[in-house]
């Protein structure tokens, strides 16, 4: 597979996958705005929205700075506070508190809801399954980033996206990956664009 200078400019990012951080899942919500290319309309909710623990239940858990939520992530104040001062396009931070399997309540996190959206796969470097009458790629093992987009966005509409073929995939520049990784937040992983082929997400 062929790689441009956009798959080293981009990270995928994901959960670290450690044992004590707990799995999250929606309490009783409509969570279908989430999944949407749009800002999520908050007066629609009672805040804080209301998350639980999935199982498997870590024996002890530890609340890291990034948590898994389905096809989403909880986040914590720290992270928001980061992301923010960055002033990033197409992120919101819905508050939350979130219930352990235990019935201890704990606040101070928000659903990450990353609206930005762009088809950013290159269609003729991938592998995959093919895309699906909606333009989804549900199969994503790796793929090269299409250099003809990303060049017609300014950058900073670009900083932080979901790939709109695929939504369980989130990527961030490498000026935004650099602040996370000084921070010392906790709880994620990042994969460089270039480097997918040789692991599996």
């Amino acid at each position: 597979m062929e790689h441009n200078q956009f798959d080293n400019e981009y990270y995928v990012m994901s959960m670290d996958g450690a044992e004590n951080h707990p799995l999250l899942a929606w309490g009783s919500i409509d969570f279908a705005p989430f999944l949407k290319a749009q800002p999520v309309d908050e007066s629609g909710y009672k805040l804080p929205l209301q998350l639980i623990f999935d199982e498997p239940y870590p024996a002890q858990y530890e609340m890291a700075d990034l948590l898994m939520l389905a096809s989403l992530y909880a986040v914590s104040a720290k992270f928001k506070e980061l992301l923010e001062k960055m002033n990033i396009h197409g992120v919101q931070f819905v508050p939350a508190e979130v219930k352990s399997n235990k019935g201890e309540v704990i606040t101070g996190h928000y659903v990450l809801h990353i609206w930005n959206k762009l088809p950013a796969i290159d269609k003729n470097n991938y592998e995959g399954s093919a895309p699906n009458r909606f333009g989804n790629i549900l199969s994503l093992s790796k793929f090269s980033l299409d250099s003809e987009i990303l060049n017609s966005i300014d950058l900073d509409k670009r900083l932080v996206f979901g790939l709109s073929e695929n939504s369980t995939m989130y990527l961030i520049h490498q000026s935004i990956y650099e602040a996370i990784q000084a921070s010392g937040l906790t709880g994620m992983r990042f994969w460089k664009v270039s480097e997918l082929s040789h692991i599996h997400i």
